[in-house]
């Protein structure tokens, strides 16, 4: 269930380089995998919420994060949580329900 790119440190001399371009992002405590999100703005001004907090404290706690630009994020997001789920049988902690 990996996006298609690099996993960086989830701080915010990272975060400022990650697209401004509409796609996918994960997020992870250390190796586990917490959270699958998607925009159709920016990745970069999304992945600042979560770092900031605004998205609330379960994502604000992330380590590490993967991004990837997608045409058509929402369906993307909703094909990463089926695969997720299909393999670990729940939904990663910081999802609540299929998108």
């Amino acid at each position: 269930m990996p996006v298609n790119g690099n996993r960086v440190a989830f701080n915010r001399d990272n975060v400022i380089h990650a697209p401004d371009e509409p796609g996918v992002y994960v997020l992870y405590v250390g190796g586990h995998l917490i959270y699958y999100g998607s925009t159709e703005k920016s990745i970069r001004s999304r992945l600042l919420d979560h770092l900031s907090g605004r998205e609330g404290e379960c994502t604000s706690v992330a380590t590490v994060y993967g991004c990837e630009v997608s045409l058509n994020p929402l369906k993307r997001e909703r094909e990463l949580l089926i695969e997720y789920k299909t393999a670990y049988g729940v939904l990663p902690h910081c999802n609540p329900r299929l998108t």
